[in-house]
């Protein structure tokens, strides 16, 4: 995805808009001890809410470089986040289901096929009873 350069600032947001596609603007925010990245919607629900969101490491650049890398027309989600705070998972329109990075995810983020982090995830312990 081509980055906005320089990276433009969001007062409503209070958040730095790196890129935008079609129907979102990618924004980040600092939240604390990590980077949420959101998908809020270029309709009007855009002033009131974002649809998907991701956390990262304090890592600016980390953040913007995944973006960067990011298809969100074919990939679900982008790489390098440690925690979905949104549910559901984020489906691309065009996804490819044998792309790496659209493998199957609990509802914690974690690739169902490397396990939960959570413990007792019910979808992490039903995948794996299910290819034991």
């Amino acid at each position: 995805m081509d980055l906005h350069t320089p990276p433009r600032y969001d007062a409503h947001w209070e958040g730095t808009e790196l890129a935008e596609d079609a129907t979102h603007r990618y924004v980040w925010l600092w939240q604390g001890f990590n980077i949420r990245l959101v998908a809020i919607p270029k309709d009007e629900d855009g002033a009131w809410m974002y649809e998907h969101g991701w956390c990262y490491p304090k890592d600016p650049e980390l953040v913007a470089r995944a973006v960067a890398d990011w298809d969100p027309d074919t990939q679900d989600e982008p790489t390098g986040w440690h925690k979905r705070p949104t549910t559901p998972a984020r489906r691309a329109p065009r996804r490819n289901p044998d792309n790496p990075y659209n493998r199957p995810r609990c509802v914690h983020g974690c690739y169902l096929a490397e396990g939960c982090r959570t413990v007792n995830c019910e979808e992490a312990l039903a995948h794996q009873a299910a290819h034991a």
